[in-house]
């Protein structure tokens, strides 16, 4: 289980060491676990940012140790296994001035990080052709486009976590 933001652990910011330890109560951790320990350790503070991200992503996708693929039992934390997954909240990346349509939905992937982008690329696409082909307003297209990312993400969550509802408060468009 990752561990909530802004806890710290074995030397990195933020709460990726924390990740990297796996939860390993000061036991050594293995070569693999090292090797990410050490590039991330070089990494700018933005990209250890995007690979916590994706470390989340990976444990949503449900391929971490509590498979038992590629970890020994150690790695296996037997409270976060019993925890009910659901489907993760998204990560708010605030909308920049002037955005493009480009870094929109580069921002709207990084957002919303459990959807799948093959259910996306469609809507997403034909959207954008509208801005490029189209000449059409490209605040407009991604005002579109987080309505699309956040559909997508409530139907995951009322298809996956139905107990937990909607929250359209949090909606773009509110």
């Amino acid at each position: 289980m990752i561990p909530p933001k802004g806890s710290t652990g074995a030397g990195l910011p933020g709460d990726l060491g924390q990740v990297l330890a796996g939860g390993q109560g000061g036991r050594r951790r293995d070569a693999t676990t090292e090797a990410i320990a050490e590039v991330a350790a070089r990494l700018s503070e933005a990209d250890r940012v995007s690979l916590l991200k994706f470390a989340r992503f990976l444990e949503a996708q449900g391929d971490g140790a509590g498979d038992g693929a590629g970890a020994g039992e150690e790695g296996v934390d037997p409270a976060a296994a019993s925890e009910p997954a659901g489907v993760p909240e998204p990560e708010p990346i605030p909308r920049p001035e002037g955005e493009s349509v480009i870094k929109a939905m580069r921002r709207l992937t990084a957002t919303y990080y459990m959807l799948d982008r093959g259910k996306l690329l469609n809507e997403a696409s034909s959207l954008m052709a509208q801005h490029v082909m189209q000449g059409r307003e490209a605040s407009e297209v991604i005002d579109e486009l987080e309505t699309v990312f956040w559909s997508h993400y409530q139907a995951r969550v009322q298809a996956e976590d139905p107990h937990r509802g909607g929250n359209d408060k949090d909606s773009p468009t509110s």
